[in-house]
């Protein structure tokens, strides 16, 4: 998941060619199209090679995947053009994304009974008032505090002080500190597959962030003296 997240590297050249009528033919961007090219090369060795086991093939789970890639490259793209225009917005952007979440999940938790059930122990009340499940509330309250609304006003801020390219590496290092923590923390185990095709997405997130664009000489002409 970590990995395909890194596409959000694709989306946002995308929509500057799509919304803002940014040039971007291999001309205009050559490394535009580099970074696309050696996505999807590592897209495709991740999710196509390596042993076929039962939790490897492509499913609901990779769909998914994507599609948070595509929302948060579209979010990325939203918020730098808003702090473009005002840098001072960060925590009232921070607090409108935040809010949004905050309310579509109230909403799901309501029409799944999470906040008024006695009968499930995951129920919101439950799940901060019984002792034995400190670890998942821990969890949640992380998540919410932390990684989304923390994390959110940092991203925000960042963007509208460094340039979306410098901004693009250190976002493409997100799956590496994942993969480690998910090898420290879960125990978890990867194939050829994973490293190779992982490797092939970071060096997309990089190559996004190169100059390839060929300069045009000067105009002006040098006098040569006799």
């Amino acid at each position: 998941v970590a990995f395909l997240g890194a596409v959000t590297v694709v989306v946002c050249p995308t929509l500057e060619a799509l919304v803002d009528k940014k040039p971007m033919s291999i001309q205009d961007a050559p490394q535009t199209w580099l970074a696309a090219a050696l996505c999807l090369v590592g897209v495709g060795i991740l999710e196509l090679l390596g042993p076929a086991e039962s939790g490897d093939i492509i499913g609901w789970g990779d769909a998914l995947a994507i599609l948070q890639a595509i929302g948060f490259g579209t979010s990325f793209f939203i918020t730098e053009r808003l702090m473009r225009q005002d840098p001072s917005q960060a925590l009232p952007i921070t607090a409108v994304q935040v809010s949004t979440t905050s309310l579509i999940c109230a909403l799901w938790c309501l029409s799944d009974g999470w906040v008024t059930s006695s009968n499930d122990q995951y129920a919101l009340w439950d799940l901060f008032a019984n002792p034995s499940l400190r670890i998942a509330a821990g969890a949640v309250a992380w998540t919410g505090l932390v990684t989304t609304a923390m994390n959110r006003f940092i991203e925000t801020t960042s963007l509208g002080k460094i340039a979306s390219a410098e901004a693009s590496v250190l976002l493409a290092t997100e799956p590496l500190w994942a993969a480690i923590f998910a090898a420290l923390l879960l125990g978890e185990k990867f194939g050829w597959n994973d490293y190779v095709g992982g490797a092939f997405i970071i060096m997309a997130c990089l190559a996004n962030t190169l100059d390839l664009k060929k300069k045009e000489p000067d105009n002006e002409t040098e006098t040569l003296s006799p």
